[in-house]
């Protein structure tokens, strides 16, 4: 059963009213843009971000795959943010409910998801994948070690 990918486009833009998005069609799916402050930095200042959410659709598929990316926006001062240090609690996390760009995702997931529509993602987007092979990339230094030292 093929997918619309019209239909998905129409919802995420319905989803996407009164959000800082701005939602676009591409040649193979969509995009959601939006200007957000970037994560603070070591001295707690952000700077102002475009922040694109790339959708590439597969519509025989029936699948999604989203792709971020951030550019600073040119000439735009950065904004003064809390200056932390270990006795003033850094690495707190911020008092926004969430992170910058997880609305686009939410955006997007919750339209798709109601369509029946399948969100594709990179291995590396997976910590258990990542930290699995990490682990065994130093099992196998311990092997060779070993092996090398007897």
């Amino acid at each position: 059963m093929a997918h619309d990918p019209a239909v998905l486009l129409a919802r995420v833009r319905k989803a996407a009213k009164g959000t800082p998005y701005t939602v676009t069609g591409t040649a193979d799916g969509f995009e959601l843009v939006a200007e957000v402050l970037s994560p603070p930095g070591a001295r707690g200042r952000r700077r102002p971000e475009t922040l694109t959410h790339r959708v590439a659709l597969d519509a025989a598929g029936g699948t999604y795959r989203v792709t971020d990316t951030r550019v600073p926006v040119p000439g735009a001062p950065e904004e003064a943010g809390d200056r932390r240090s270990l006795l003033t609690g850094f690495g707190r996390r911020p008092d926004a409910p969430e992170q910058p760009g997880t609305e686009g995702h939410r955006i997007v997931d919750e339209a798709a998801a109601g369509l029946g529509w399948t969100r594709v993602r990179s291995p590396l987007e997976r910590p258990g994948v990542v930290l699995a092979a990490l682990l065994g990339f130093c099992v196998l230094l311990l092997v060779v070690a070993l092996v090398l030292l007897l």
